[in-house]
């Protein structure tokens, strides 16, 4: 089994830039399939933590950039 690399990709990078508000990370799956997840950094309401999953970076983007779905 490989770990995770501690040095995130650069399209990582450019999320957790352009989301600086929540929590951006890249897991895998039991296949090593990548998930890349987020979630919001600190709550802002007494609403639940929303944890936002998506199998590509973009389809991430895609999802935080949705009415409601956490773009600044």
């Amino acid at each position: 089994m490989t770990g995770y690399s501690l040095r995130p990709s650069p399209e990582l990078r450019r999320l957790r830039e352009d989301f600086p508000t929540h929590l951006i990370c890249e897991l895998h799956d039991e296949r090593g399939q990548p998930v890349f997840t987020a979630t919001l950094a600190h709550r802002c309401c007494p609403c639940p933590h929303t944890l936002v999953t998506a199998t590509t970076p973009a389809a991430l983007r895609k999802a935080l950039t949705r009415p409601g779905g956490g773009a600044r």
